[in-house]
């Protein structure tokens, strides 16, 4: 138990919380208009950095986060009337949590606990404990620590597991 403790990963869990954050940051201010699907875009290019050598394929991530950003977006503003504006960070969890997911299911075990994780992430950072700094952080850690561990139970022939050998 001991052992698997001192084993985490710190240093993914740190510079996962950088990416989400500094995308988060830096999205805001390249459209103000649309400022979640720009961060969101942000957000994939700086995790998609920090992905390199652990998934694959790395690009991907930037699509289909991308894409579940635009979706949840989409959903949010047209769908979702003004007085549940909170429920923006679920969907967007949950739209991005799912095309992530599309990518992990293929390189994890369990990697239906990132759409948990990623909700759990964005309603925290969107809406309980938001702020320019937070909300990027308070993603970044609830996520990033589910992918510390998800990345620990690779699927057999991925790079994650050739890797951990």
């Amino acid at each position: 138990m001991i052992k698997s403790i001192l084993s985490f990963d710190w240093a993914l869990l740190f510079l996962w919380m950088m990416a989400t954050t500094w995308g988060w940051l830096l999205g805001g201010f390249i459209l103000p208009g649309l400022a979640l699907v720009t961060s969101g875009f942000m957000v994939a290019v700086f995790q998609w950095l920090v992905l390199q050598g652990r998934v694959p394929r790395p690009w991907r991530w930037i699509v289909m986060t991308t894409i579940g950003w635009i979706a949840g977006y989409l959903i949010a503003f047209y769908l979702l009337p003004p007085e549940l504006e909170t429920l923006t960070g679920v969907v967007i969890g949950l739209t991005a949590g799912v095309a992530q997911w599309i990518i992990l299911r293929r390189e994890v075990h369990w990697a239906g606990w990132w759409i948990v994780f990623s909700m759990m992430g964005w309603v925290t950072g969107l809406h309980l404990l938001s702020g320019i700094f937070l909300t990027g952080i308070m993603a970044g850690t609830l996520t990033g620590m589910c992918l510390e561990v998800l990345l620990r139970n690779p699927k057999p022939g991925t790079i994650t597991a050739s890797s951990s050998l």
